[in-house]
């Protein structure tokens, strides 16, 4: 009972603080504030048609956008989807996002936190599930609750993105205090590894992994390997017949991008 009564106490301060870190970074809506970078301006122009190409196709199709913020890619992607629901926790960033992409008659604007028992998703009703820094924000525990959400939202065969920093902080935005969790990318390839879900009939399924690897605006601009994606597809168990194989050269590619990134710094 005190172990139950601990951890959520832990939870409850958790999204305090994150709550508190994000209303005190959202006084200004830009995309500054919003990358916690001076120069996101510049790498916005790089990276989010980066991030953009990495997608499978969501032409007409249904995509789930969380932690979308100020809409830096709410628009994009509701120029191909079928329908977009963007959500951020955030009230003032959502109808920030809203004022800019509200002409997109195609896109619902939520405010809800991702982790709250409140938030009720239709299992299997999205095509595609786009993240892009929102896991860094959440605990352990509160990644694992939000991926097993995940596989159940998303049909079978389609799509989870996520996006995250791993390893340490990214941008130059000066900050009093910081609860971001810069984890090693191994944290996430394992929580969702280990993801499963099963329909009505007993049918199993899972995460299979088509991609992982750090986006290259990172890298050319900043010499930065450690802005991380994953690209996952849902299937039946008995249909990801290389599975453990993907999993495993992620894992191999991550602690490749460490040690890069570990020899960058020093040579700068």
């Amino acid at each position: 009972m005190a172990a139950a009564a601990n951890s959520i106490v832990t939870a409850v301060e958790e999204r305090a603080a994150q709550k508190s870190y994000w209303t005190e970074h959202s006084k200004d809506l830009t995309v500054e504030a919003m990358m916690l970078d001076s120069r996101a301006s510049d790498l916005d122009k790089e990276e989010r048609p980066e991030v953009l190409s990495l997608l499978p196709s969501y032409k007409g199709k249904t995509v789930l956008e969380l932690g979308a913020g100020i809409g830096r890619f709410t628009g994009d992607l509701a120029k191909e989807a079928g329908q977009v629901i963007a959500m951020d926790f955030i009230e003032s960033v959502i109808k920030k996002n809203e004022s800019i992409n509200g002409h997109h008659k195609n896109i619902s604007f939520v405010c809800a936190d991702v982790t709250s028992p409140d938030l009720k998703i239709d299992a299997e009703s999205v095509d595609l599930i786009f993240s892009n820094w929102l896991l860094m924000y959440l605990s352990d525990a509160e990644v694992e609750y939000v991926a097993a959400r995940m596989i159940k939202w998303v049909k079978v065969g389609g799509f989870i993105f996520f996006r995250e920093s791993c390893f340490h902080q990214s941008g130059d935005s000066k900050r009093k205090v910081n609860p971001t969790h810069y984890r090693e990318p191994r944290f996430y390839t394992k929580a969702f590894k280990e993801c499963h879900a099963y329909d009505a009939h007993g049918n199993s399924f899972e995460l299979s992994l088509l991609s992982c690897k750090c986006i290259g605006a990172y890298v050319r601009n900043k010499k930065n390997q450690n802005q991380i994606c994953w690209i996952l597809q849902k299937v039946k168990s008995t249909d990801d017949r290389d599975f453990s194989v993907s999993w495993t050269m992620c894992s191999i590619r991550t602690v490749e991008y460490y040690a890069m990134s570990v020899f960058l710094e020093k040579a700068l």
